[in-house]
């Protein structure tokens, strides 16, 4: 009777129509603007044209950029890098993006492969669509440097600032800043503080610093609190002063926090319309699907008091829907994603496990072929944008590939085709479980499904014809409760999975992926 219900449940549940397109009214837009994990949102205007680029944790392409026109509908374009530098090994976060002089210029935090610690890393290109050259570490400080920030003073002089002792045993955690090269690839004299404890400052593991100078003041707005999983309390702060290098004042109460909807809000960065109005893009996790999908992209704007001079928010919560930036702008939201191998133009943004050599992956007469280049598990995919979604594949049928969750090497849910035909497995803490395993027709190819609900549970089917889907059983249940699949700091990604030895080859016809209630 249990697994009837679950079954009943989820038929009840994905049965219902959406559209492949939706629309918002004229003149308002939905948060998120860009939705699925994007940490860390950096944010930037080129003319009319605006970037933005986001943490990218320990799956590549790293960093992946996107663009806009309007601010609110962004198309992913291209990624920082395509494979991580030689020098880099893990926790590819917070990218901070600028422009000068036709060069882009990336200012990004990860760790070395020698001894792990944190740095920050500068890369440059003249054509964002078509990746960026390393320059290598420019700030390596103490045991960790993390969240840097570009910004330009009124003399044209630049300087970077980040988060400094973190990891430091009895020290507080600090933003310094120093001033940069004219090139933007090294630090010039003497850093200095920002965050001056001496003077009263009252420090929370201050980060995600952004800076900006409004009307003779210049603004640092900074996240304090637990950013990255579901105890998280993050919120934004703002401080000011007339000398960027002294004497601020702290305002006293967040400007920006977490809601019912919208939870633990922070580390962003702003941009001004050619219009002067300013918006604030930050990531936030939904309070239905929290790290499981991850940090989305949100964007509000900011209004600055006219008495006080204090920036502010209109309700100090983010919105679910606001006004637009531009006038006559709609704002398109996809609720199905589908790739049907016929063209190369999805193939540079399916994700992978940075930590393991990427699997080799081509297109040819509309099948996606993927080679394992290691031994073990090897994914490819993508970032999911909501928790309710319906995600089908057809297999052409190989040994041990198939459809699943992945968030690392040790920790995944899939449902293959092996030997023995086909296998629901589960990884956790590095131990597989098989949880069944079913004999079905030996065919060309075999049609493999599962629906997401609040991106942790699973309820995983497969067919013949791409028609008639038959349950997956397990045990007495229909349902398979994924929880264990958040990690720390990042959320799964959601695709192809290859379980077997190096060189082992799986073929794909189709992935398509259906949000239930995106609109």
């Amino acid at each position: 009777m249990k697994s009837f219900f679950y079954f009943a449940f989820f038929i009840v549940l994905f049965s219902s129509c959406t559209q492949p397109t939706k629309t918002e009214p004229e003149n308002f837009y939905k948060n998120p603007v860009i939705a699925g994990d994007i940490p860390d949102p950096s944010i930037i205007r080129v003319e009319n044209d605006y970037y933005a680029v986001g943490t990218s944790c320990d799956f590549a392409p790293n960093y992946p950029i996107y663009h806009s026109t309007d601010l609110v509908n962004w198309t992913r374009i291209s990624s920082v890098f395509s494979e991580p530098p030689a020098w880099t090994s893990d926790d590819f976060w917070a990218p901070e993006m600028s422009y000068r002089n036709g060069t882009f210029y990336v200012y990004y935090t990860t760790k070395r492969r020698d001894n792990r610690i944190a740095c920050i890393g500068v890369a440059t290109t003249t054509d964002i669509r078509k990746g960026f050259t390393d320059h290598g570490i420019i700030i390596e400080w103490g045991e960790e440097a993390i969240d840097a920030f570009v910004f330009q003073d009124d003399e044209g002089k630049l300087y970077i600032s980040w988060k400094a002792y973190g990891l430091t045993e009895g020290r507080d955690i600090e933003i310094l800043a120093s001033e940069l090269s004219a090139d933007g690839l090294s630090l010039v004299g003497e850093h200095f503080t920002l965050t001056d404890f001496a003077t009263g400052w009252q420090g929370a593991g201050d980060e995600g610093q952004c800076i900006v100078k409004r009307n003779g003041f210049y603004y640092m707005f900074y996240s304090i609190g637990g950013c990255c999983d579901n105890r998280c309390d993050y919120r934004v702060m703002v401080a000011r002063s007339k000398n960027l290098r002294s004497g601020w004042e702290q305002f006293p109460d967040p400007i920006l926090q977490g809601s019912e909807t919208w939870k633990c809000t922070g580390h962003g960065t702003l941009v001004s319309t050619p219009d002067n109005r300013d918006f604030y893009m930050y990531h936030s996790y939904n309070a239905t699907d929290f790290e499981y999908i991850g940090r989305q992209g949100m964007l509000d704007e900011i209004f600055w008091d006219k008495t006080t001079g204090w920036p502010y928010f209109e309700n100090g919560i983010p919105s679910d829907s606001a006004k637009m930036p531009f006038s006559k702008t709609r704002q398109n939201r996809d609720s199905i994603w589908f790739d049907d191998f016929s063209t190369q133009t999805n193939l540079a943004f399916f994700e992978w496990d940075a930590l393991v050599p990427a699997p080799q992956a081509e297109i040819a007469n509309g099948l996606l072929n993927i080679t394992s280049n290691h031994n073990g598990i090897s994914f490819l995919g993508l970032r999911p944008k909501d928790g309710d979604y319906i995600l089908t594949a057809e297999v052409m049928v190989s040994n041990q590939s198939g459809i699943g969750i992945y968030s690392n090497q040790n920790t995944s849910l899939s449902l293959t085709i092996e030997k023995s035909g086909l296998v629901l497995t589960k990884v956790i803490n590095g131990e597989k479980e098989i949880l069944t395993q079913e004999i079905i027709p030996e065919s060309g190819a075999v049609y493999l499904r599962y629906e997401a609900l609040k991106g942790r549970y699973f309820h995983f089917f497969w067919s013949e014809n791409g028609e008639d889907w038959i349950p997956v059983k397990v045990g007495e249940n229909y349902q398979v409760d994924g929880s264990y699949l958040a990690q720390w700091g990042f959320s799964p990604r959601v695709g192809f999975i290859l379980n077997g030895e190096k060189g082992s080859t799986a073929t794909f016809s189709e992935l398509k992926v259906k949000y239930i209630n995106f609109n």
